[in-house]
């Protein structure tokens, strides 16, 4: 049985932009997905979001993939990395940055708190950054370093914004596709 889990970001929710959508699309007889609920995001805490992580995530092994958006990309990161889980099935990340983004402030200490060591991702396999070249919340510069630093391949989306429900992201067909392509290689 392979287990997908999806982490979402800071001021969002499971029910938000196009988590539910690749549930419905990806989720079979031999695939679980399980969207991973963060308290309070409009205030993330790293403790307390990690220990979200401890409790729903049991186990992690070849047959585990990660989706993660924006802050729940170096969540993310920061759990695998706690726990020392290299073996996994594969990872999509999604407006994922390593470090403090310029003029948002909020998140500085949860990001400093995070802090991975993105060279140890490096043999990860299967992984995969999206990123769009007009995101307003994370700098496409950032995502593209951060894809660099794991070694990661990316996709840069045109106009995808920061891949949000509001921006017409209720679905994210190129996510899915990745995604089943990696579940089936």
């Amino acid at each position: 049985m392979r287990q997908i889990f999806v982490l979402h970001g800071y001021s969002a929710s499971i029910d938000d932009h196009w988590f539910l959508d690749l549930k419905h699309q990806i989720e079979d007889e031999y695939t679980t997905v399980t969207l991973i609920p963060f308290p309070d995001s409009e205030h993330p805490d790293v403790d307390a979001w990690q220990k979200i992580l401890d409790k729903k995530i049991p186990s992690v092994d070849e047959n585990t993939y990660f989706v993660a958006h924006s802050l729940g990309v170096i969540t993310l990161l920061h759990f695998l990395q706690r726990h020392d889980y290299q073996n996994i099935g594969g990872m999509i990340l999604v407006s994922g940055f390593s470090g403090p983004i310029s003029d948002f402030s909020p998140l500085d200490a949860y990001i400093t708190k995070s802090k991975v060591d993105t060279s140890y991702f490096h043999d990860i396999k299967k992984k995969l950054v999206y990123l769009s070249d007009n995101d307003d919340l994370v700098p496409p510069k950032l995502t593209i370093q951060f894809a660099k630093e794991i070694d990661a391949p990316y996709i840069i989306v045109p106009n995808g914004g920061h891949f949000l429900g509001r921006e017409g992201y209720t679905t994210f067909p190129q996510v899915v596709n990745s995604l089943k392509e990696m579940l089936e290689n």
